[in-house]
């Protein structure tokens, strides 16, 4: 991490809101439990060895269960789950690490009211193949441990219950996890609330410059939404290849109650069209890695950048779609 006056600031407001957490949230109890949980509790006090950390990056877990099941669609009251999801392309930075540890926050807020099952989870989002890199993953690992933001679940983690059964939301990289991605697709598209499309990119920016010169906001226009399944069976047969798009359903809207911003809505139709799930290549976009991973790991509560609030319009309509609650 490059050490920058803004940055330090932050390494230093992290440092000291570890050490007066109980001050700064909101608990049950004396400011001394959190001392006494944070000494008792290898979640909160543990600093990872370095070398853990690096062999932790350089290996892979098992794949997962094609089989996704979402753990929130009938909790009651469930216990608070946050995660930090970084992007391997690059050092953490200074906006980064005030996510995490807001985030840090709130699942050891739940930790101190002694709700059993709070955790703080690190997810690596590295669908981006061209940039991810397992030294730049290496890299956000150890700022996060030096900068004492200890997770729960991560990489190299499969947590217990406490009568040691595991409680395995798994793998933690998003490159780990594609076995799970294709099947939530197909299930999209065996419900009809999907379909493949066959354009090319000339196709595309033809269509794109089309609508730029008559004043639209550019978004697919859905030409293959309603195609012929013979058609399409040929294409798939012949080896065309094909994105997975999502259905938009006609006149939705979606609507979030964010906790800074009051009420947002959008109109889905006329704001993103049918937007791609996965890429001609097989591998998925980013917002719908996270939604399915946000519903398949239980996460309750989402803290995150600003500009990532627009991104919750495609979210939320592909949680709808699989019925899976959406986080806070």
């Amino acid at each position: 991490m490059r050490i920058t006056s803004s940055t330090l600031v932050v390494m230093l407001s992290t440092q000291a809101l570890r050490r007066s957490v109980s001050g700064f949230l909101p608990v049950r109890g004396p400011p001394s439990a959190f001392r006494r949980l944070s000494a008792s509790s290898p979640t909160l006090s543990r600093r990872r060895p370095l070398a853990t950390l690096r062999s932790t990056a350089e290996k892979t877990d098992a794949a997962p269960s094609a089989k996704v099941t979402f753990p929130l669609k009938d909790a009651v009251n469930p216990p608070p789950r946050l995660r930090f999801a970084p992007s391997p392309t690059g050092s953490l930075h200074v906006g980064g690490a005030r996510t995490a540890l807001y985030n840090w926050l709130l699942a050891a807020r739940g930790k101190v009211d002694g709700i059993e099952g709070s955790a703080f989870v690190l997810r690596v989002e590295d669908t981006d193949q061209a940039r991810s890199t397992r030294a730049s993953e290496i890299s956000v690992l150890e700022d996060l441990a030096w900068l004492g933001l200890t997770w729960d679940e991560g990489p190299e983690d499969r947590p217990t219950d406490a009568n040691g059964a595991t409680l395995y939301y798994g793998p933690y990289r998003q490159s780990e996890r594609n076995d799970m991605y294709a099947s939530v697709a197909q299930g999209l598209l065996d419900e009809g609330k999907a379909y493949r499309c066959f354009c090319t990119e000339e196709e595309l920016e033809e269509m794109r410059a089309r609508q730029e010169v008559a004043g639209e906001t550019p978004r697919y226009d859905g030409r293959w939404r309603d195609a012929d399944p013979a058609e399409v069976e040929a294409k798939v047969a012949s080896g065309d290849p094909y994105t997975v798009r999502f259905k938009v359903p006609k006149g939705s809207r979606v609507v979030i109650d964010d906790v800074v911003r009051g009420n947002v809505g959008w109109d889905a139709e006329a704001t993103v069209g049918d937007f791609i799930l996965l890429r001609s290549s097989g591998v998925p976009v980013y917002n719908f890695c996270v939604a399915v991973d946000d519903a398949a790991m239980g996460i309750t509560t989402v803290v995150r950048a600003e500009e990532h609030l627009t991104n919750t319009l495609r979210q939320g309509l592909i949680l709808d779609a699989l019925h899976a609650p959406r986080p806070r």
